[in-house]
């Protein structure tokens, strides 16, 4: 194997096998190589560079595609920035016209003279922004915490999750002095007062956090909470239809709203929310066996209601609600015992009864890792058939589609690196930007390589710690066909993304069949350890295209130290100049990994993409001269390709 694709320790990387067969590497550097000649038979070998700025001054941090071309002639010359530069070689005297366009803002035009015995020219050109560019753009996510928040408010939550409340809130207040305006800041402080016992406190602390971020699903719960211990049904419902826009697989969130609905004789979609909440937790959501046994005995389905109830106890729940269910189960035994309740047109006030199930869902401090993939299914639409083979064949040639295209196509990697504690608080962050490139090439049938690139080359240690994430963009490489027969493809249903229509379809790595599109490497030139993978991606129905996946590992590697990995990629439509229709391309990927003891979270969005290549016969030809110059044969100028 080629010592330039050793890695430092290659997490996620995409392997695919043809690591053994590189493909061949682009050109190194961004310029044409004509050489135009003047028509007195002097060779001219000016060369222009072309730099590209912001405009208040600043360097242009993106990708651009730079055009060329003479007055005269309609043969032109196209390259990409590295850098903020382009640099076009041997051009010879005349008038030229460069154009300079990058997505999200407007194309800035400038004519420049290049002179007989001039070696060297340079262009200046400032780029404004596009107020109404639709530019895939780079999620917002939370506000970043500074070393000394992050610090306090670690310390805040450790000693909650031991119950030291005093030291809690010493914590919580040098963190309040620093951030009063800051979400997280304010949801633990909701947390230590409903500790605490001080309810009013709690919902002043959270309906601040929700002013600040009115999509924190964790507030949005534990005001629901704290409205159904008031007896508010109305509004804990509201809370927690808000909650479930946010988080539609949240388990908690469906078990506390069948109790909610319960308590406002909506017995019916009390049990369906109930049923709900334990397809999505399964023995975590026990609890809501409780409201949904007590719905089913005020519909008079006495006999279900039994089974539930039977259910709940096999779980061991904690004594009082065990006590509960016995109480209910006895009565049920009573024949002539009328039903414990039966449907009501008015909803059971507050003081009827208390509720003893709510304990089981007091707010929760937040998790760094997300969901399994296995931990829920997402619903789908009832008794639609799914074509399982027709949608697999539709994306496969969609993914043959991504691999012509994506060795064409520049963007800006923004990577977001945080360590992080078990309740997701940064202990540490940077962030970095790239100029990226990736390469997808067949390279002897079956095989497939891919090769990216950062700021024009392959060394991993650009990536924070040392620790590389590579192959994010080629992860749908999964329904290839040359990779899919490795893998167990079953299709949930038609479900919805982002307000799309999409097939869920879960894919498992087949027993006996090793891995060939994840490994991970622990040295420069250690051994590479196969990982095997299970997920789910969600296809669009019309189009076949594959708009999110997301993955997690099948199960703990600890011979390696790897004891998570969660990823979640989303692509999107980009629309290029001159182009027809749109290509999917990865819009963000969300990275979780529990490496060597350490908890790390990375985002990764991808903007800025620029489809760059031109026709390989297009070149620059000659510029008319003056009379009395010789011909001479001119010399064919390759397109720029950027390393």
């Amino acid at each position: 194997m080629s010592t330039r694709r050793r890695n430092l320790m290659s997490l996620c990387t995409l392997v695919v096998l043809s690591l053994l067969f590189p493909a061949q590497r682009v050109k190194a550097a961004p310029r044409t190589s004509a050489q135009a000649q003047s028509a007195g038979g002097q060779v001219a070998v000016t060369r222009l560079i072309v730099t590209v700025r912001e405009e208040g001054g600043a360097t242009f941090s993106g990708l651009a595609t730079v055009t060329l071309q003479h007055l005269d002639s309609p043969v032109l010359s196209t390259g990409t920035t590295m850098g903020g530069q382009t640099i076009f070689d041997g051009l010879g005297p005349g008038e030229y016209t460069i154009i300079v366009s990058a997505p999200g803002y407007l194309t800035a035009t400038e004519r420049i003279s290049l002179t007989h015995g001039s070696e060297s020219e340079r262009a200046f050109i400032a780029l404004k922004r596009d107020a109404g560019s639709s530019t895939v753009s780079a999620p917002q996510g939370p506000p970043a915490l500074s070393p000394k928040l992050q610090k306090e408010l670690s310390k805040a939550a450790e000693a909650l999750q031991s119950n030291k409340l005093e030291e809690a809130q010493r914590h919580l207040d040098a963190a309040y002095r620093l951030a009063p305006g800051n979400p997280e800041v304010n949801y633990v402080r909701g947390l230590l007062a409903d500790r605490k016992g001080n309810l009013a406190a709690a919902q002043s602390s959270w309906e601040k956090t929700l002013s600040l971020d009115p999509k924190h699903g964790l507030t949005l719960q534990a005001l629901a909470t704290i409205m159904a211990r008031k007896g508010d049904y109305g509004s804990a419902q509201g809370y927690l239809e808000r909650a479930l826009q946010v988080e539609s697989n949240s388990w908690r969130a469906h078990e506390l709203l069948s109790i909610v609905l319960f308590r406002q004789a909506n017995f019916t979609e009390a049990v369906s929310q109930a049923e709900r909440s334990l397809e999505l937790g399964k023995n975590a959501a026990n609890g809501a066996r409780l409201p949904m046994a007590e719905s089913l005995i005020a519909l008079n389905q006495t006999a279900p209601a039994r089974e539930v109830l039977q259910a709940f106890l096999e779980a061991n729940p904690p004594q009082a609600q065990a006590a509960i269910a016995n109480r209910l189960l006895q009565q049920l035994s009573v024949p002539a015992s009328p039903p414990l309740a039966s449907p009501r047109t008015n909803p059971i006030g507050p003081t009827e009864t208390d509720l003893p199930e709510l304990p089981l869902l007091k707010p929760q401090l937040p998790k760094w890792l997300p969901a399994n993939v296995d931990e829920f299914e997402p619903p789908v639409e009832p008794s639609v058939a799914c074509p399982l083979r027709e949608v697999l064949d539709g994306a496969a040639d969609h993914v043959r589609e991504f691999m012509k295209s994506v060795d064409r196509i520049t963007a800006t990697e923004v990577l977001n690196h945080q360590v992080v504690n078990d309740w997701g608080f940064a202990i540490h962050e940077e962030k970095r930007s790239f100029n990226y490139l990736v390469s997808i090439s067949e390279v002897r049938p079956g095989y497939l390589s891919v090769e990216e690139y950062r700021d024009g080359t392959r060394d991993l240690s650009v990536f924070p710690d040392s620790i590389a994430t590579n192959g994010l963009p080629a992860a749908v490489l999964v329904f290839h066909p040359y990779y899919r027969d490795d893998y167990e493809m079953r299709c949930e249903g038609l479900g919805r993304w982002r307000g799309r229509r999409a097939w869920q379809i879960h894919f498992s790595q087949l027993p006996g069949k090793p891995s060939r599109l994840r490994g991970h490497r622990g040295s420069v030139g250690g051994p590479l350890t196969l990982i095997a993978l299970k997920g789910r991606a969600w296809i669009e129905e019309t189009t076949n295209q594959v708009v999110r996946i997301e993955t997690d590992l099948q199960s703990p590697m600890p011979e390696i130290k790897l004891l998570a990995e969660h990823m979640d990629i989303e692509f999107g439509p980009i629309t290029f100049h001159n182009q027809k229709e749109n290509m999917w391309l990865p819009a963000s990927a969300d990275v979780y990994f529990d490496l060597r003891g350490r908890h790390i979270r990375r985002r990764n969005t991808f903007t800025n993409y620029l489809l760059f290549s031109v026709n390989e016969k297009q070149s620059i030809s000659a510029p008319k001269e003056t009379k009395g110059t010789e011909d001479a044969e001119p010399h064919a100028t390759a397109p720029a390709r950027p390393e």
